[in-house]
């Protein structure tokens, strides 16, 4: 352990303050999160930024722990790792930081050529308190515990408790500091996730005697009403949904004075994840999803009472297409770009990945848990992500442009129409066959297939995927056939079209075939 990297007695106050104001007077502007249309929501370098994440497991935040994983990163095709920072590790004694963790963090993604995200799991990690330091756990006075209907105290703490949030931001203060001191140049770390998946689970609200005095009186003057509501307190006002809108006032204040302190010390892009209410079963706050988390009926709410936070992405596991959908449509707003933080590895999951990122103005993905096994193996993640690592730089304008779409296979849905400017197209599935209404894809066994194609001009196109076969026809109307001009099979070298081979005769008489393995075709074509 470094000397260097260890604040020893840090009281709350000028040292603090003063870590936060040291940084190098000529660094370069820090990545950017956007919130209107049509600016990119990520850069790096000047460069638009897609996000292909991987998030370690929750035990692995740790320098050598990421240096064993070298070997699968390099593998996956990820630029980003999104590593756990906790409070009960920068802070295991009231008031002694200690940031060695951190810096070895730094270090070991710098040497891998990755950037970071850091997952601060402070106050809340799945809903309760399990990161948080010994100090705040063994102190039930001075930093409550959430109590149930039953009147018994859960492991959540309180979103009321002052010193609680106090001593959170104060910590995360101190965080945000040490990155900007170490930091601010390189820029490895990209942006900051505060807290995880916040809210309270194992009850619908706090029932302290504290709570409950503020639970039956007014509903503050800056909480956001929504339409038919009432007026007066809590249950008054939203009725049956009252405990989870209440838990949401408190928790959105308490993780906006926590933002807005590392704000203050280091202004980088801050988001939340959200354990989302669109799933299938009882939905129950404190039982199906954190009561008081930002789901989806609550996003206004919450954007409008934690304004330091950029962006609330929902950690979006579903395999089912239409769920999927709905999560994804509920978070992508004008003022909150789409960002899936956790997501899983299954083919199901690289297959979503693509409707996700065909949205314009998307920030990413990123899979949970990494293993130094992962895609040893052909892993349809990893497939998605080497295919689009290089290609972002190119793809993202045009996608922000309205210029890209998605195709995916679906258990009975094998052949998806496509409608670009001059041509249309279809991605077929599986085995092509001719059958009644022309040649259609059988579909794959595996349920693989997934298609981007970007239109880069009206006669040219590129087509990104795996486990698929793209055919083109003129629109609807026009005389002719499409032919095409030239395949190539290629691949980006920073956002930059290279060549590897032409193809022609068997490879494209039977339509464009993108293999399991995934491919990038450039194609230009003419009606003829």
């Amino acid at each position: 352990m470094r000397r260097s990297a260890i604040w020893r007695g840090l009281a709350v106050g000028t040292a603090l303050w003063a870590m936060a104001a040291h940084a190098e007077a000529a660094a370069p502007p820090q990545p950017q999160a956007a919130t209107e249309r049509p600016a990119l929501p990520l850069r790096v370098d000047g460069k638009p930024w897609l996000i292909l994440g991987l998030q370690v497991n929750n035990s692995s935040g740790v320098p050598a722990a990421l240096r064993d994983l070298a070997g699968a990163i390099a593998r996956s095709g990820a630029n980003t790792i999104m590593t756990p920072v906790s409070w009960e590790e920068i802070e295991p004694v009231s008031g002694r930081f200690d940031f060695s963790l951190v810096d070895g963090l730094v270090e070991e993604a710098r040497r891998q050529n990755v950037h970071l995200v850091l997952l601060w799991f402070g106050t809340w990690k799945n809903g309760g308190m399990s990161y948080t330091p010994e100090f705040v756990k063994r102190d039930t006075e001075h930093y409550p515990r959430v109590i149930d209907p039953a009147g018994r105290p859960i492991d959540v703490l309180s979103p009321i408790g002052a010193l609680s949030q106090a001593r959170d931001a104060q910590a995360f203060a101190a965080l945000m500091a040490h990155l900007k001191a170490i930091d601010a140049k390189t820029r490895t770390v990209l942006m900051v996730q505060v807290e995880n998946e916040a809210g309270t689970l194992g009850a619908d609200r706090d029932h302290a005697p504290a709570a409950n005095a503020l639970y039956n009186a007014a509903v503050p003057a800056d909480m956001p009403r929504i339409e038919g509501t009432g007026q007066g307190n809590w249950p008054q006002t939203f009725g049956p949904r009252a405990p989870e809108a209440f838990m949401a006032y408190h928790t959105a204040h308490y993780i906006q004075a926590v933002a807005a302190a590392g704000k203050a010390a280091y202004d980088l892009p801050l988001y939340i994840n959200v354990w989302p209410r669109e799933q299938p079963g009882l939905l129950r706050p404190g039982l199906s999803s954190p009561s008081g988390g930002a789901v989806s009926w609550l996003l206004p709410m919450w954007k409008a009472l934690a304004p330091a936070i950029d962006v609330i992405g929902p950690d979006n596991y579903d395999t089912n297409v239409a769920p999927y959908l709905e999560i994804a449509n509920a978070y992508d707003r004008p003022d909150n770009p789409l960002l899936i933080p956790e997501t899983g590895g299954s083919i199901a999951h690289a297959r979503h990945m693509f409707l996700a990122l065909a949205r314009p103005r998307a920030m990413g993905v990123s899979k949970f848990g990494l293993d130094a096994d992962f895609a040893l193996k052909s892993d349809p993640v990893a497939v998605n992500y080497r295919l689009l690592r290089e290609a972002a730089p190119f793809l993202l304008p045009l996608r922000d442009a309205g210029k890209v779409q998605a195709a995916v296979e679906e258990d009975g849905l094998a052949n998806v129409p496509l409608s670009f400017s001059a041509f249309d197209a279809v991605a077929r599935f599986g085995e092509v066959r001719n059958v009644y209404g022309g040649d259609r894809g059988q579909g794959n066994p595996g349920l693989g297939g997934r298609v981007l194609m970007a239109e880069v001009a009206p006669d040219r196109f590129l087509i990104v995927g795996a486990d698929a076969n793209v055919a083109f026809a003129p629109k609807l109307g026009v005389d002719g056939a499409a032919q095409l001009l030239t395949v190539e099979q290629g691949h980006f070298e920073q956002g930059r079209w290279v060549r590897e081979r032409l193809l022609n005769g068997d490879e494209t008489y039977f339509g464009l075939r993108l293999p399991a393995e995934g491919a990038s075709l450039m194609v230009s074509l003419m009606v003829r």
